[in-house]
Parts: structure tokens; sequence; C-alpha cells
């Protein structure tokens, strides 16, 4: 009766977990948005209860209700203070907002309270029943445990049967299309934050009684409640309620009949994985047409003041600082390479990280490992921890790398809990409260340790962080960095111009995951016996929260980050003026939400614009700038020959059938592109012209169909796959790469994809190279003059051609137009068909010519199909389909009555 009895514990504890989430659920069919901090609403009304019942002396009761409707309005506030606000943001800055939230409830609480657990008298009978022979559970959980199931009975009523829950439905769906019918999705938002905030705080009074009240304790409940809505797919209220059950259930016996601790801990990350192996989709995250991205730096190295800032602080370290002063500078160096790290996984790549610190305690464990077991030196030490680390992370990473960041979040967060619970913490492989003992580091018999030798190890931290950051820089400017960058901005168009997604992400988690394990080897090395214990979870947060106050885009970013994390120079600062360095932890949490909240880029970027501001005032003569140069020497290229001659390719096409579940959106369409020949591609709206090309081009399955590139079969093949094999297309929502400048954009379709300069790019990027192809592309198209400027900053119809510029720059045999001159015009579509019938006579490409602009079709393509809910109504030469009479009728028609309705108007 054992397991009985265990079994009916992890159902209790299964019950807490159910009600955070339900309240992810909640969260995110109401806002679209994956709430870390739903632990931290749990500590916050298991204190509000405390306050309550312990300090005001309420009755019990109305002690819980209070606590509950704190919880809920405190989550009002969240939603229309910070989250409205942020509703153009990116889901990764939204996700952030939330441990910005996370970590400033956190820091109030410790401030209030301490960390020291506080005992909480319960409201529910405490006697134990006997539901089954010999199987003791107490009555408290049981009426959590039917409070958890009437809970998700009644929310799955009202998603189910109200018109609330049918418009909180649309609304996770389609946000625009629900608010064009009248409908708010602010109060909807916030309804669902008023409910889901106010059941946490339900929780928190229920659990505190149960487990004692302790910060750290009650805001890493959420990863267990994340594993349980993962399962639910964010979507579905009886599975989440079930998987919590699950788990609970297998956490509780994995305690009691594994021996090794930390076990039941990691419960929560092996569902979670799992799920990711099994599940092989991503989440679906409700993209906005407006998403906002924090901004990156340019990675170009200063080269003067960069050594100038380098030799002053190694004089300071050397010659100037007290020790306290030179292990406070360590400290912030080492933080700047861990702050680097995240610059490069998520500013870079886009992919959130919540691991970060814990990964920094992994290395430091395998150093220290290698030196007092395997008796390795110091410097083959570092470089085997940075080795492992980058494994680890990336073994971790491989199942969630497929998705976007969030998946990766929950995963890293998972993981974190894993890696501290078995191995940072664990006595027998860390040794515990004392540690591994290291003794005195060295290289070639320079001792250089900290205690005895400060200023020594000071720079030693100085040499790593400056390569550390030289190479960051390095990415930025290389093609590794360019990949990076078109995959955080758009993956669909990076894949479109061959860039291997899948491999960029797993480089970055790799290349920050040896960062962070330099990092934490500078920081554990300074003592004696390394304490791989000290790196735990939550500091992994605050570690991404400081990097976004700095500047999570930028190197300058990360290193004013550095000094804002504890230890280093801005506790230094602040010791001893009142205790104020208690307050920089809430602090930091506040100003995080204040830059995100007001679209900010840090406060890096922020002093960046006010010197750039009082620059313009007092008019500091300008240089000429490599970017000049390099505009000069790109128009002296132009006289280069345009292209040059190589092999032509046909694609044909025959019976594509597309299918989205019992939806047939292409039915038997054939095509042949021939190399000279422009082939128009016509039809309403919905008549399935674009998901012909997503096809075609790799990014839709079909269902049934041939796709052949002259003889070879490429139905199976990936996109990258395809457009490496000379097959490029263009979007018609352009989908441009807007961190990246024009000649970036051009170069990336242009950059061939070396596994080698993946490593070389951090020590040589190189200047950027544009092939004869890019080049003449600039040429035909006049973009000389906008090489230098970012999307973003030029019209529409100078957008238009860029896009058409970046898929001619892939050197494609076969190119794909869809909606080329949406937007532009009569006299610039024109213009644009002349050009796309050079690409074809001149260059010798097949083209696919998908438009609505059907006078720009009929004269600038040789052959013409016409499609009509999905099927061919008809093909030939424009002027077969001119006079068809179905044509008329159908199309022509309706576009002649539009056009005279337009001019009416």
């Amino acid at each position: 009766m054992e397991v009985v009895q265990f079994l009916l514990l992890g159902l209790g504890i299964g019950a807490i977990y159910s009600l955070l989430g339900q309240g992810l659920v909640l969260i995110y069919r109401g806002s679209g948005i994956v709430n870390f901090a739903q632990g931290s609403f749990v500590m916050v009304g298991g204190y509000a209860y405390y306050e309550f019942r312990v300090s005001a002396a309420w009755p019990a009761i109305p002690s819980v209700v209070a606590a509950t409707a704190v919880g809920a309005l405190l989550g009002v506030a969240v939603q229309f203070l910070i989250l409205r606000p942020m509703r153009t943001s990116s889901p990764i800055e939204r996700v952030i907002a939330t441990l910005g939230v996370l970590l400033t409830l956190q820091a109030a609480a410790v401030l209030r309270y301490g960390v020291s657990a506080i005992s909480v008298p319960s409201f529910l009978p405490t006697d134990a029943v006997e539901p089954l022979p010999g199987a003791v559970l107490g009555v408290d959980r049981l009426i959590i445990l039917l409070i958890g199931a009437v809970l998700t009975a009644a929310l799955y009523a009202v998603f189910r049967w109200t018109s609330f829950g049918r418009v909180a439905s649309a609304m996770s769906e389609n946000q625009r299309a629900a608010a064009s019918l009248g409908h708010s999705p602010d109060r909807i938002a916030t309804a669902n934050w008023a409910l889901a905030t106010g059941i946490a705080a339900l929780a928190g009074a229920l659990l505190g009684p149960i487990t004692f009240l302790q910060p750290t304790q009650l805001t890493l409940l959420v990863v267990p409640a994340l594993a349980a809505a993962l399962l639910a797919r964010f979507v579905s209220f009886p599975i989440a309620f079930a998987g919590a059950l699950g788990i609970g259930v297998v956490q509780s016996l994995t305690t009691r009949y594994v021996t090794v601790t930390g076990w039941g801990d990691s419960v929560p990350f092996i569902v979670i994985v799992a799920y990711l192996i099994l599940r092989g989709s991503s989440l679906p995250l409700r993209s906005h047409v407006l998403e906002r991205l924090p901004s990156v730096g340019d990675g170009r190295i200063r080269v003067v003041p960069a050594v100038l800032v380098v030799g002053v602080f190694a004089f300071l370290i050397a010659f100037v600082v007290s020790p306290v002063w030179a292990q406070a500078l360590t400290v912030t160096m080492a933080f700047a390479i861990l702050t680097l790290s995240v610059t490069v996984v998520t500013g870079y790549a886009g992919q959130l990280s919540l691991a970060q610190y814990v990964l920094a305690g992994s290395g430091a464990f395998a150093a220290a490992t290698f030196v007092a077991r395997a008796s390795w030196s110091f410097l083959p030490s570092l470089l085997g921890a940075m080795a492992a680390a980058a494994l680890v992370g990336v073994l971790v990473a491989l199942p969630a790398l497929r998705t976007r960041g969030i998946n990766l979040a929950i995963a890293t967060l998972g993981m974190g809990i894993v890696l501290f619970s078995l191995v940072l913490s664990d006595f027998q492989f860390a040794g515990g409260d004392t540690g591994i003992r290291v003794g005195s580091p060295s290289i070639l018999g320079w001792d250089f340790g900290a205690i005895v030798h400060p200023y020594r190890y000071g720079l030693v931290a100085l040499a790593a962080l400056t390569l550390s950051a030289v190479a960051v820089a390095n990415l930025r400017r290389g093609r590794a960095g360019r990949r990076l960058l078109a995959v955080r901005s758009n993956e669909r168009a990076a894949a479109a111009l061959g860039v291997n997604v899948f491999a960029g992400k797993l480089y970055a988690f790799a290349l920050a995951s040896a960062l962070a394990a330099l990092a934490g080897v500078l920081l554990a090395f300074q003592g004696a016996t390394v304490l791989p214990a000290q790196f735990d979870v939550l500091t992994s947060i605050t570690v991404i929260g400081v990097s976004v106050v700095g500047g999570i885009g930028s190197i300058g970013g990360a290193l004013l980050a550095a000094t804002l994390l504890p230890g280093g120079v801005g506790t230094q600062l602040l010791h001893g003026v009142d205790n104020l360095e208690r307050y920089l932890p809430l602090a930091s949490g506040l100003f995080l939400l204040y830059v995100l909240r007001s679209g900010r880029n840090g406060l890096y970027e922020m002093n960046a614009h006010l010197v750039r501001s009082i620059g313009r005032l007092v008019r500091w003569p300008s240089r000429p700038t490599a970017t000049t140069s390099a505009r000069r020497d790109e128009r002296g290229a132009l006289d280069m020959p345009a292209h040059v001659q190589r092999p032509r390719r046909s694609l044909h096409v025959s019976g594509l059938r597309v299918q989205f579940g019992g939806v047939v959106a292409v039915d038997d369409v054939s095509l042949d592109l021939v190399p000279g020949e422009v082939h128009g591609l016509i039809g309403p709206n919905g008549a399935g012209k674009t998901t012909v090309i997503d096809a075609l081009t790799g990014f839709v399955r079909p269902s049934r169909g041939t796709i052949r590139l002259d003889d070879v079969s490429v139905a199976a093949w990936s996109a990258r796959r395809r457009a490496r094999a000379g097959m490029a297309r263009s979007f018609q929502s352009l989908e441009l790469f807007a961190d990246l400048s024009v000649r970036e954009n051009l170069a990336v379709a242009c950059d061939n994809e070396g596994a080698l300069r993946y490593l070389s790019d951090l020590v040589a990027p190189g200047r950027i190279q544009l092939t004869p192809p890019a080049i003449a592309a600039i040429r035909e198209f006049q973009l000389e003059d906008d090489l230098d400027r970012k999307p973003g900053e030029l019209a529409f119809g100078r957008r238009r051609l860029v896009a058409i510029a970046r898929a001619v720059a892939a050197d494609p045999r076969v190119l794909l137009l869809d909606e080329p001159a949406a937007g532009l015009s009569d006299e610039e579509a024109r213009e644009l068909g002349t050009l796309i019938r050079t690409l074809a006579s001149d260059w010798g490409m097949s083209i696919l010519l998908v438009e609505h602009n059907v006078d720009l079709v009929l004269s600038t393509c040789d052959r013409v199909t016409v499609l009509e809910a999905g099927a061919v109504l008809a093909r030939g030469t424009p002027q077969d389909i001119a006079r068809d009479p179905r044509v008329v009728s159908a199309y022509l028609g309706r576009e002649a009555d539009e056009s005279d309705d337009g001019a009416r108007v």
C-alpha cells in the first residue's frame, strides 16, 4: 500500500500544479503570452494571506478572499501598465517582460520578508483521512484536489459554451480578425490575467500553510506548471489538469523510490523534453504585423578607443585600485563575458535561454573536476570545460531548436533546475557546502591565484573579456553573424536563401554556452575551492533581465549590464551607502520593465543616442567613414560584367495538390517553367497562388504531385536544399531582414554555407564580398545609394526592389516572384516588368510571376495560368487568356469592375 500512499500524495502536489497550469493556459488563450511570473503570483498570494491572517489578524476566509483579490488586481496592473503598451513587441520581449515581473516581485518579497521560511496557519482542516486501506492523506490535500477539479470543469464550461469563451478562443486564433468584429483584445486579456493571477494567489494561500513561505521556492513552482500547460499546448484545461496530476504523481513516486537526490525535481524537465521530441511542432505563438525586435549593434571595432580603454583598465588593475576593487572589477568582467553570451544567443539569434548562469556553473564544475580529479592544469581544464558546456547546451537545445525561442526558454529553465538539482548542489559530485578544492591557478608556471595575486587574476579576466568581446564583435560583422541575424529577423526568408536555420540556432547556443562556461570558471576559481552550488537558477533569469536593461543586442550593452549584477562594480559603488546595494535587484527589475514598456533598447543605446544628439548640437566635424568608402568601392565594382554564363534549369510541376486538413488549397496544378520565359500565375484572392509558390519552394508539403528541377525530383527536399540548388523566391510581404542593411541583406544571399566560417569569423570576419549577380542586381535596380540603409528607412517601392534584388543575388536558375508589384505605382510596375523581362531574356532565368496586376502579367509573361479555387481555370499565351470567356467572366471582368468602381470613387 506504500505505492498507493505516495500516489495519493502526488495527487495533492499535482493539484497545486494544476492551479498554476490553468492560469498559464488562461493567460495564453487571452493574450498569447507564456507567463513565467505565474509562480511569483503564487508567492504574492501566500504573503498577502500571511499579512491579512497573521499581521492584521483577520479571520481565515476574508484573508483568503483578500489575498486572491490582491493577486487579481496585480495581474490587471501588469497587463494594463506593462504588457498592453508592448502589444507590438516581439514574443520574446513580452516573455522577458514576465521575467521582469518575476524578478521585481521576488526582489520586493526578499526585501520585506528575507529569505527564511515563514510558517502560516492553515484555514483548511489538517486531519488525516484514509480514502483507501493503509493509505492516509490530509483533508487539506483532498480539498485542494477538489478545488482543482471544480475549477477545471468551470473553465472548460466557460470557454466551451459562453460568448466570453468563444471570443477569447477567437482572440487566441486571430486577434486582428476578432478585433475587426468589435471585440476588445485588451478587455479579454485583462479579464484572463485577472482570473489567472487570482487563481495563482489562491494557490499561494492554499499552499503557504503546507510548505511554508519562501520566495525562491514558490517562484520556481512555475516549472512543473509549464510542463503541464505545454502538454495541453496551452489550450486545453482538462489536459493541463491531468498533466499536472500526472507530474505530481511521478514526482512523488520518484522521490520515494529513486535514491539519487534531485530526480524528483527533474521530472518536469523530462516531461518537457519528451513532449518536444515526440510532438515536434512549435508552440503556436501569436505574432503581430508590427513586431518590434531589440536593435542590434553593427559590431564595428574602433581600434584606437578600444586599445585605450583596455590599457587604462589594465593600468588601474595593476597599479591603482585596492584588492577589494580589483576583485569587484574581476567579478564584473567575468559577468560581462556571461552577458556577452546572452548577446549571442538572444541578441543575435533571437533564442531565449534561461540557463546561462547554470551553464556557467556547469563549466566551473567541469573545470574543477578536471583539475581536482584528473590533475589537469588550468588552461586545458578551462578549454575542456568550455567544450563540455557547449555540448551540454547543444544536447538540451536540440529538442526545442526546431521552433522559435519560447519552447527553448521553457526547456532551458527546466534544464537549469535539473543541472542544479542533480549536479551542482549534489554533495557527492560537487562537494556540497565544502566544494571542490582546486588550489591556485597558473599558466606555464605563472601563478595568478586571486587570493595571493588579485591583480594578476584581474588582468587575466581583462584579457579573457577582451578576447570574448572581440570575438562577438567579429561574429556580428561576419557571415555567421549575418546568418544569425537573418534567422532572428525572418526564418522563412533565411531558409529561402539557403541559410541553415537549425545549424545557426545550434551554433549560437553552443557558442553562448562556451562563453558562459568561461565566465563561470573565472567567477569560481577566485577561491581555493569551487562551489558549484552558488550558480542557481534564478540568477540566470536575473542575467537575462540586466542584459535587456544594458542593451541585449550590443557589446556595449553587455558590458554595461554586467555592472548591475551582484558582487561587482555596482555593488561596490553602493556598498555602505545606507545598504543601497540591497535595493539593486529591485531597481534592476523595475528598470527592465521600464525599458521593455517604453520600447527603448537599453541603457547603452540611450546613452549613445544622447551622445549623438549632443554631437549634432555642437556640430562635431565628421570624417569620411568606412561606409562611404565602401559605397565608392561598390560603385566602382559595378563596371564588372553583370553576370557570367551558367547552366540553365527548368522546373516541371505536375498534378500538384496541397491540402490543409479537410481543405484543399491547390488541386491538380501543372506548370512548366523554362529558361528565358516568364510564366504568369493569376487568380482572385484565395485561389491558391501563394500556396503554389510555398509548395514549390519547400515551405508546404504537397499531398500529391511531382516537382522536378530538370530531371531531378525535389519534392522531398527542404526549402534550404532547394534554394541551394538554384530556386529563389520573393515574398508577398517582402520579409526583408530588418536588422541588416541593404548591403547585408544582399550578402546573406551571396554567402556560401561553409561550416568553417562559424569558427573563422570569430577571428577574421573579413569584408562583405558581393557576387557578380548581386552587383549586377544593384546596378539593374539602381540601389547604389541605398546599400548602407536599413529596409525600414526606404520607401515601400524601394523595399520591393530590394526584395527582388536579394532573390536575384542568390544567382538562381528558377525565380518565383510573389506579387512583386503590390503597392507600386503604374510607372513603377512598368519598370518592374522591364526588369523581369531582362532577368528572363538576358539572364536565362525560368521565372514564375504571381501577380494581381493583370496588365503587368499580360504585358510581361510568355505564358499564363489562371487559378480559381485552387484549380486551373485556363492556361495559354497572354492573348489566349485575354480572349478566354471563362477568364473574362470569372476574373478579368471582376478586375475591370473593381477598377471602374475605384475610378467612380
